[in-house]
């Protein structure tokens, strides 16, 4: 079946319907004629009882001494001959010896024997009428015989009965040409009917196989095909169509084979990115929750130390604060230092003063050893000019002459010790002097670190409250950090839930053939 061509299966419906058609036109006219039949029968039956009835009223006037057997068996016969149905109905009777007692329209062959007699088929149907009646006591037989005033036979059905008291058989029968006419007829209004109907239903057919191939396109099998092999996700067949087609199934389902194409391909490639992506994203992100595990505990170890150098910063702090106040009075002592050392200064340069002035003294003692010396040297000078009597003279002027010499020996190093002294003292009071500068830059290099020590002490301040800031703000960090992490491996395992549904739709897209 579904190697034949779909037109031609699209006219097997009405060759179908035709030939059906026409054997139901055949049937119902042989049907119509096989009622017609029975109808014959049944009139001839009808008729045949009432021939019957009619003899067995005459055999009734018999046995009531109406009539003798003789002359009821002569009126029944001649009442039997005038009884006529139809259009040429007519009754004959025959006797057991096949000799006709009545025909009603051939009385001529009356008290002939009929044995011989047969039809154009060599049918005696006298003889078989006889004997049907004999065995069955009525039956049907068919057989040609002439119409009345006709030469030619035609078809014939007639009943037979027996009336056995006179051992008569009655027969009557129809012609049957009447039936074949009215057969034949039918047989040609229903080839009449069977060709309006065929050429009707061909046409339809005609309409219905242009509408039909203009619907689908094609053949059916080849859109079953097609459809089939796009149900089985190939959608690389080319569907081949016609130049004008733009409305058919098979149109459709070409425009709907590409779409889909196009709709796997890019599904394909989409599913094919996002696996990619999702290896990409779900790779980076437990990179990133890696990362992001190592930054918490980085900013917990941050936030710890961060906890520990607000606490130094803290000490620091009130370390500067004690710095300041350290250097403050540092500053007060340097003040009272440089106050000192100006006294100092002060009392150098009186030493210095004094000891010019003892170097002067010195001086003057040293010139009245010297002139002591030199009168004792005059007083020796005259002694010994005296002699004897400057004796004791010359004794005093060598003690006086030694003590000038120890007293100018003495004033000497007095001098010279006053020199030193006076040297030292000038080196004491330059060194005092510079000192007091020194002092001087210290106070004011002191001042300048108290200032430095105030600054860094309030810079301490602002840096511990900064610090304690950033402590608050690392803690914090810390936590969005956390929750970060929490959430990293949230989008990780969503990133895996997509990656396995990426994975999913690329597996469900490569079973589709593009």
């Amino acid at each position: 079946m579904k190697n034949i061509p779909f037109r031609v299966r699209m006219w097997l419906p009405l060759a179908i319907s035709l030939v059906c058609l026409t054997a139901l036109s055949i049937f119902d006219a042989f049907e119509m004629r096989e009622i017609r039949f029975e109808e014959r029968r049944a009139t001839l039956g009808a008729v045949t009882d009432a021939a019957l009835n009619t003899i067995k009223d005459y055999a009734a006037k018999v046995q009531t001494g109406q009539l003798t057997d003789a002359e009821a068996r002569k009126q029944a016969a001649e009442r039997v001959r005038v009884m006529r149905y139809g259009a040429d109905g007519y009754f004959a009777i025959i006797d057991p010896d096949v000799t006709l007692v009545m025909h009603s329209t051939k009385p001529d062959m009356e008290g002939k024997s009929a044995k011989d007699i047969r039809d154009k088929d060599g049918v005696h149907m006298w003889s078989d009428a006889v004997a049907l009646a004999q065995r069955d006591g009525q039956g049907f037989l068919r057989y040609s015989w002439p119409k009345p005033g006709a030469s030619e036979s035609v078809s014939k059905l007639s009943h037979v009965v027996s009336y056995g008291p006179w051992k008569w058989t009655i027969l009557t029968g129809v012609y049957l040409d009447d039936l074949q006419a009215d057969f034949m007829r039918s047989m040609y209004r229903a080839l009449l009917v069977f060709a309006g109907m065929a050429a009707l239903l061909a046409l339809t057919t005609v309409l219905l196989n242009r509408s039909l191939r203009r619907t689908l396109g094609g053949e059916p099998e080849y859109a079953v095909q097609i459809a089939d092999g796009i149900a089985s996700n190939d959608l690389s067949v080319a569907v081949v169509t016609e130049p004008d087609d733009h409305s058919s199934l098979l149109y459709a389902i070409s425009r709907m084979q590409r779409q889909l194409k196009q709709t796997v391909t890019a599904i394909k490639t989409s599913a094919d990115s996002i696996a990619t992506a999702s290896n990409q994203i779900a790779a980076g992100n437990l990179d990133l929750s890696q990362r992001t595990e190592q930054q918490a505990a980085s900013l917990q170890q941050t936030a710890a130390s961060m906890e520990e150098l607000t606490s130094t910063v803290t000490h620091n702090a009130s370390n500067a604060q004690e710095g300041n106040r350290l250097a403050s009075a540092a500053a007060d002592v340097a003040d009272r230092g440089a106050s000192v050392v100006s006294d100092v200064v002060a009392t150098m340069e009186a030493i210095n003063s004094d000891s010019r002035q003892i170097a002067d003294i010195a001086g003057i003692i040293e010139g009245i050893a010297f002139q002591t010396n030199i009168l004792a040297l005059n007083a020796a000078v005259e002694a010994a000019r005296a002699g004897e009597h400057g004796r004791g003279f010359a004794v005093v002027a060598s003690e006086v002459r030694s003590l000038a010499q120890r007293s100018s020996a003495a004033s000497k190093e007095v001098r010279e010790l006053i020199d030193r002294s006076v040297e030292r003292v000038r080196a004491g009071t330059t060194h005092v002097e510079d000192a007091g500068a020194t002092m001087t830059q210290i106070t004011e290099a002191i001042k300048r670190v108290t200032g430095l020590m105030s600054e860094i002490a309030a810079a301490s301040e602002e840096q511990s409250k900064g610090i304690e800031q950033v402590n608050q703000a690392v803690s914090q960090m810390d936590e969005v950090t956390q929750q970060n992490a929490a959430l990293v491996e949230e989008a990780a395992a969503a990133t895996n839930a997509l990656e396995a549904q990426a994975g999913e739709l690329r597996a469900s897209t490569t079973v589709f053939v593009v």
